[in-house]
């Protein structure tokens, strides 16, 4: 096989992984998406610098892109620098040893490599001028030099040339949350346990008032590690248990440590608490009312509920009602009842032109539509943020508003379709610009009246100017962007119009890796709270699923505890290996029990976290910025409400938003 095609072959493999698109690599890279293409045809010369580029981007190892090549004494040549790869450790760290030789007076000046990495040049011939490009050191025959080499660092051999050894550590990827850990030897003796029980009462307590997560393990358990499980499942349920109940998410796993028991936060928010937040006139209808009671019950789980409501509840369940259907499943589910949507069905395979490998369009390249468009309405808040924006309309456009309306970015429509209930006298043009999610949409929206769909994109969208009355958006916002679609909204609404925006934002950042951490937390917030409903499935769900649900059970809560102590590499990485393991697990199959539902809407949560890293379709800001981008478009905040926290303690943290803006009369 040549140079070319064993690099191509293992680009391709990396890419794949990690879910990039060719654009995504490119925009990471600076490598121009046509080179990358070539490459992965194996085709090209690529030079030195182009190849650490990539890697870099992908945050691999640079031995494992040119595997093949720098293999058994093999070299990589450019303009007077010849590498060649003595040794390499797939341990943790990763540890990788070159041998650099530059010809006389060449520089070679090299980007940054991913975060934690460090460098150590030993010279073994002539000198070298290397280290970080702004304080470089002048290292002679024999010396060693170490550095940084998250930087811009360089190479640069004087007019005898060079000869160094290069090893280059990378990061540890392991994560045991220490510092978040409290260590007890296992019990015995039956009455030990009671100090068992007085530590995780401590740890419930903790984080109820306000400690971010705590894990609790025990040492020395016994040699059948099932038991050793179910015994501490057992203490968990005891101490739980009672007729009161703790704010908080705890969970029982093991991993190679043994067994553990995970608390993080409930999270906590008042959308509905307030009774006058839509006119009687419309709030008191049979349906809207409903649905309000059921976004309160979900809200607040706590909330004990008599024989004659459950029954009633059921009874929305399995009627065919979107927007009831969804809020009675999770008010169930919270309450201890393993159930689905009645409308949510089981999904298909999609088109060959649909898949996930060659696609580069502006949501499917990322995310699994078709995946999406059946399991998506097990997300934690999902049909509440519907609610919350229909109870806006009415308050703000009146109580039976018959407004014709724009949905933006509408996906397969499932949220408009809710919206649509709730306000039947809206006409709603649907726009969604990506070929499968539209294929959904047109799927679901069939032979509903009152909805048009459009195939295009917002921002192109040829409509007068100052003439809509009322523009909505589920989940889209942060797909494109942002200021732009805030600035259209400003120019097509008429004086005093209304957008309402609902949608997924994360904790306030400043840098890549502060919002690295704030992705982490968010979406674990809603894989452990529905994880958390869930519990423990029956043993006869096993199989793939099963395995895989215990395996996104463990990397989440692990990958949450160290974003919560700022650990971002390891966090990231947990997230990303995960998401490696499941690309290879079978999951376009058709799930056999229910948990296969709720793992393949995980699975679409991890998609969306990976997207984020790599700030490829999945662009979120925070609500503050997102309230002032609308100011600088010129729209006016008229409501703000949060329906679904993930990170921080007030309406202004990370979660599920509500925006209600209007565009000023004589603007």
């Amino acid at each position: 096989m040549s140079t070319v095609s064993a690099i191509g072959r293992n680009l391709l493999r990396f890419r794949e992984q990690r879910g990039l698109t060719l654009a995504g690599l490119s925009e990471r890279s600076g490598v121009a998406k046509s080179t990358l293409s070539q490459l992965e045809n194996g085709e090209g010369n690529p030079t030195i610098e182009t190849l650490w580029a990539v890697a870099n981007a992908l945050g691999v190892p640079f031995g494992q892109l040119v595997n093949e090549e720098l293999s058994d004494g093999g070299e990589l040549s450019d303009k007077g620098v010849i590498v060649r790869l003595i040794e390499k450790s797939t341990d943790d760290p990763e540890i990788e040893v070159y041998l650099i030789e530059l010809r006389p007076g060449c520089r070679k000046d090299s980007a940054p490599h991913p975060e934690g990495v460090k460098e150590r040049i030993t010279v073994l011939s002539g000198a070298m001028l290397v280290g970080q490009a702004d304080r470089p050191r002048m290292v002679r025959a024999g010396d060693t030099h170490t550095f940084d080499a998250d930087v811009p660092h360089v190479y640069a051999a004087t007019e005898q040339g060079g000869r160094a050894m290069v090893v280059i550590v990378y990061p540890p990827k392991t994560y045991s949350a220490s510092a978040s850990t409290l260590y007890l030897e296992w019990p015995q003796a039956p009455s030990a346990w009671e100090g068992v029980r007085s530590v995780m009462e401590r740890a419930l307590l903790e984080v109820s008032n306000g400690l971010g997560a705590r894990i609790l393990r025990l040492r020395g358990e016994p040699l059948n590690r099932r038991d050793g499980l179910l015994k501490l499942r057992q203490m968990q349920h005891e101490a739980t248990a009672g007729p009161w109940r703790w704010p908080v998410l705890s969970l029982v796993e093991d991993d190679a440590q043994g067994p553990y028991v995970a608390v993080v936060p409930m999270p906590l928010t008042g959308a509905f608490a307030q009774p006058d937040q839509a006119p009687p006139a419309w709030a008191n209808a049979d349906l809207p009312a409903a649905a309000i009671r059921l976004a309160r019950l979900a809200e607040s789980p706590f909330i004990e509920l008599g024989a004659p409501e459950t029954a009633a509840i059921q009874a929305h369940l399995e009627g065919r009602s979107w927007v009831l259907n969804s809020l009675a499943a999770e008010v169930l589910l919270q309450r201890g009842r393993m159930c689905m949507p009645r409308q949510l069905h089981h999904v298909r395979p999609a088109p060959a032109a649909a898949q996930r490998g060659g696609r580069d369009g502006p949501f499917s390249s990322r995310i699994d539509v078709e995946q999406y468009d059946a399991f998506e309405l097990l997300h934690p808040a999902y049909a509440r943020q519907v609610v919350a924006a229909a109870q806006d309309i009415a308050s703000f456009a009146g109580p039976q508003p018959a407004l014709q309306a724009i949905d933006v970015g509408t996906g397969p429509g499932l949220p408009l379709l809710m919206l649509h209930e709730l306000h039947p006298g809206c006409r709603f043009l649907a726009v969604e610009p990506d070929e499968a999610a539209f294929v959904c949409l047109q799927r679901n929206a069939h032979g509903v009246e009152g909805i048009e769909l459009h195939h295009g994109g917002f921002l192109e969208l040829d409509l007068p100017s100052g003439e809509t009355p009322l523009i909505t958006s589920f989940g889209a916002s942060h797909h494109f962007n942002t200021a732009f679609m805030l600035q259209k909204a400003m120019r097509l609404l008429q004086p005093g119009g209304l957008l309402v925006v609902a949608d997924e934002f994360l904790p306030e950042f400043a840098s890549v890796d502060e919002r690295n951490l704030a992705l982490v937390r968010h979406h674990s917030a809603y894989l452990l709270a529905s994880m958390a409903w869930v519990g423990e499935p029956p043993a006869s769900e096993g199989g793939l699923d099963l395995r895989l649900y215990r395996d996104l059970r463990r990397s989440i809560i692990m990958a949450m505890v160290a974003a919560t102590e700022g650990k971002s590499t390891q966090a990231v990485s947990l997230c990303r290996n995960l998401y490696a393991r499941l690309c290879e697990s079978g999951l376009r199959e058709r799930p056999a029990h229910e948990i296969g539902a709720f793992v393949r809407f995980y699975w679409l949560e991890l998609q969306a976290m990976v997207a984020g890293f790599d700030y490829e379709v999945e662009r979120k800001t925070f609500p503050r910025r997102f309230a002032g981008l609308a100011a600088l478009a010129g729209l006016e905040l008229r409501r703000h409400r949060r329906v679904f926290a993930t990170t921080g303690s007030d309406d202004w943290g990370g979660g599920t938003h509500v925006f209600t803006f209007s565009k000023p009369e004589g603007a």
